[in-house]
């Protein structure tokens, strides 16, 4: 079988490969990583690169369709249905960006008292009348008791560069970094919040707690399935599969942390502390643990415990000796995320029920009850962010993400940047059901309406509803939405409200009780509270009680980056928080089929 080369851009790497397997593959094999959220299905379009040098060939029908006419001519394609049939250099699209959202909002004021100090020194040269080791001359005048070894190799040249002026940097009594005193760039933090479908970073100024910017990317790990539970049954298939996606999530992660430093001017190995959220699965990934178990009943993980390891043991590039945190678990599929969650909001100390959920593909809630906390988690899948569906996507240019009705009925839609439609996104499909189920293209049980105005028979035979011309998109057809698409969005929604009504009853509780319903999360602040309403997947309570909190994780994991009591208590917080397991409550199959209904909807039922 002939051997040809594929170039990955902006990469550098250079990977062989055999004829006829798919670009997709060939990524796989470096650990490149790219944003297949299907998993090489071909039915998301999200795995676009650009093809720089080589055969370039004719597009699949897949591609025609997700990519358009002017896309396909300036060498995009699909990796996963493009064979490799010569040598190619390849452009995988950036999965880095600098986010302009807000950081993560903190509901109250934090001691700044970082893990991580710095202690500038003057040390006096070694000499025949005091031939005192390096290592040793840097503890006495720092006061600390340990020296990183990565420290120990750097320090000698460090010192006599610097003319024995140098700033040291500790984690309690140990040393991770040592460098000059002229010209030290400031002590950086990162808090992370891993989620499933995206990563968002904070990075922080660790002298005074300033933040410096919001870094977003794609989790890479979408190539290899859209939930965490397809990433965990591949991963403990073997110990090799599990090393593989952790070696493509750190990679990714190196690459967010090289554009969030440069950004501001500075390397990575500025950064001296981080702190990880996530839940339970991301965790066991990036950390490479045994899934084994967490993937069939009861669900154990490998550890709850909260870890602080070295960075590089992973193989993150930071600080030389610097240390990673990582919150405990909660339990179950319930991890750090909603812990951070938990420390950012503290419902534990505020009176009433109050009830917070994170959305997303795996979505985490945590009910308080005059502050005693119970949580659960229930698997929403990627639908809601726009995976899955014929037509989604991220969020982006060109995604519909707002649709809504004019009095005489005609639907109107509005696209990220104005840009002609391309997709649709979570946001944008939550308002067009929504439209659809007041216009009465959709029933209550969700069945797409025949001989309603719009409604089509699509090419698979599936029944679908024009939402978007062809006029209006850079498809070069009809921006549909399919009866497919609208049982994912049925499955997402029942999963989320059947986890909300089995959580409060299994308390003694109905939403009538709520006093609070927080939304948490990125996704969750960017949908509108109406159109979730009415299709369902928020509770139809007073206004007043619905509040967007933004990323609370992110805000959590930010606080115990920021402060050591902060860290400490979330480790408290994490003993007091009660799991509840929805696969073993029998009354959550029947809220679940309940909460697929759309009652909103109009006409018949």
């Amino acid at each position: 079988m002939t051997s040809t080369t594929v170039r990955f851009e902006p990469w550098g790497t250079v990977v062989a490969s055999a004829a006829g397997q798919t670009l997709l593959d060939v990524a796989r094999l470096a650990d490149i990583p790219v944003g297949a959220v299907c998993g090489g299905a071909g039915t998301c379009g999200k795995c676009q690169v650009r093809i720089l040098a080589g055969p370039l060939a004719a597009p699949s029908p897949v591609e025609r369709d997700v990519l358009g006419a002017e896309a396909l001519a300036q060498g995009y394609r699909l990796a996963c249905r493009y064979p490799v049939n010569g040598d190619l250099e390849v452009e995988i699209l950036p999965v880095v960006s600098h986010g302009k959202g807000a950081l993560p909002p903190m509901e109250r004021a934090v001691a700044f008292d970082p893990a991580t100090r710095r202690r500038a020194v003057t040390l006096e040269p070694p000499d025949l009348a005091r031939p005192v080791d390096d290592g040793g001359n840097l503890l006495a005048a720092t006061g600390a008791k340990v020296l990183d070894y990565r420290v120990a190799q750097l320090a000698p040249e460090v010192l006599r560069a610097a003319k024995w002026q140098v700033t040291a940097s500790l984690h309690g009594d140990e040393i991770i970094a040592v460098q000059p005193s002229t010209g030290a760039p400031p002590p950086l933090g990162l808090a992370i919040d891993l989620g499933t479908t995206n990563i968002a970073a904070y990075l922080y100024n660790l002298e005074d707690g300033a933040p410096l910017g919001v870094f977003a990317a794609a989790n890479p790990l979408a190539s290899y399935g859209a939930d965490i539970l397809t990433r965990l049954v591949y991963a403990q298939q073997n110990r090799e599969n599990g090393e593989r996606l952790q070696r493509v999530l750190v990679r990714a992660l190196n690459l967010l942390i090289e554009h969030a430093t440069a950004t501001l001017g500075y390397a990575p190995d500025a950064v001296e502390d981080a702190v990880i959220v996530g839940n339970t699965g991301m965790h066991h990934l990036l950390l490479a643990l045994p899934a084994r178990y967490l993937v069939v009943s009861p669900y154990v993980a490998a550890t709850r415990a909260a870890m602080e390891i070295k960075a590089r043991e992973i193989g993150l590039t930071f600080a030389p000796g610097a240390y990673l945190h990582l919150p405990p678990l909660v339990g179950g599929f319930v991890g750090s995320d909603l812990l951070a969650v938990a420390l950012a909001t503290r419902l534990d100390r505020k009176p009433g029920v109050r009830l917070v959920i994170d959305i997303g593909t795996n979505t985490e809630l945590l009910l308080s009850v005059d502050g005693k906390l119970v949580s659960c988690s229930t698997a929403s899948g990627p639908a809601l962010e726009g995976a899955a569906l014929r037509y989604g996507m991220l969020a982006g240019a060109g995604a519909v993400d707002r649709v809504w009705l004019e009095d005489h009925g005609s639907f109107h839609h509005m696209t990220i940047r104005g840009k002609p439609a391309i997709g649709i996104c979570g946001s944008g499909i939550i308002s067009a059901l929504a439209c659809m189920a007041q216009a009465g293209v959709i029933n209550r049980g969700g069945r797409i309406q025949a001989g309603q105005p719009g409604v089509v028979k699509l090419e698979d035979g599936d029944r679908g509803f024009v939402l978007v011309p062809e006029a209006a998109t850079a498809l070069g057809s009809d921006l549909t939405i399919s009866q497919h698409d609208v049982r994912a969005i049925q499955l997402a929604k029942g999963a989320i409200r059947g986890g909300i009504a089995t959580l409060l009853a299994e308390n003694g509780l109905t939403v009538d009780d709520l006093d609070e319903f927080l939304v948490a999360g990125a996704f969750g602040n960017h949908l509108e509270v109406e159109s979730s309403i009415a299709i369902g997947l928020y509770p139809d309570i007073p206004r007043d009680r619905i509040r967007l909190i933004g990323n609370a994780a992110g805000a959590g994991a930010a606080m115990a980056l920021l402060s050591l009591e902060e860290r400490q208590a979330a480790s408290e917080l994490s003993a007091r928080i009660a799991y509840l397991e929805l696969a073993r409550i029998k009354r959550f199959a029947r809220q679940f089929a309940e909460a697929q209904r759309f009652p909103g909807a109009n006409g018949r039922p």
